[in-house]
């Protein structure tokens, strides 16, 4: 079971393909909310849910590439228009 206390803000946010998401923002809930992501259609509202996380070590690491990230972000956007 993963200790999410030990994430805080500032950290790197890294995908399954080891590419640097963002830093984290602000935890809300069950979701990080990212800061220095270029990929999102909404940079201002960027976040991932707590439920992709995998490890946490200096950096958090998600279970999802960053291609599977932009895909569901780009279906959210979408479905909020």
């Amino acid at each position: 079971m993963l200790n999410l206390d030990k994430i805080h803000e500032g950290m790197d946010v890294l995908t399954s393909d080891g590419q640097r998401l963002g830093a984290v923002r602000e935890i809300m809930g069950h979701m990080l909310f990212l800061d220095g992501v270029t990929s999102s259609p909404e940079p201002d509202r960027t976040s991932v849910p707590m439920i992709w996380i995998i490890d946490i070590g200096q950096v958090v690491h998600l279970a999802k590439s960053r291609e599977q990230v932009e895909k569901e972000w780009q279906a959210g956007a979408k479905s909020s228009l």
